[in-house]
């Protein structure tokens, strides 16, 4: 089942919209505290995987540029991946509970 605390229809332009170029630097900078604004953005504040979609989008974008756009991107395919809900095929357990079945995806 989806997270209901995750918005499905992310717009992510308005953090895009932020970005500026200071001094001669050739990359943009979010003029900001970008993790925070990320994760209230997405909703993800008091979601335990928040802070570590946050991090794993870090070290993705340190194999490259390492640059403030690219911070967004990684979180924004991240965030995109937790609310993907799970197949069939990956919901192995089946509990059966008074006549009623509840799956338990590992």
């Amino acid at each position: 089942m989806m997270n209901p605390n995750i918005d499905t229809k992310i717009d992510w332009q308005p953090l895009l919209d932020r970005l500026q170029f200071q001094g001669e630097k050739h990359l943009p900078r979010y003029p900001g505290d970008l993790k925070a604004d990320l994760l209230a953005h997405a909703g993800l504040n008091d979601h335990a995987r928040g802070e570590t979609a946050y991090q794993l989008a870090v070290e993705i974008a340190r194999l490259t540029t390492c640059c403030d756009p690219e911070i967004i991107y990684w979180f924004s395919r991240l965030v995109d991946l937790m609310r993907v809900q799970p197949s069939e095929a990956e919901c192995r357990k089946v509990l059966l509970v008074d006549n009623s079945s509840v799956r338990f995806c590992l």
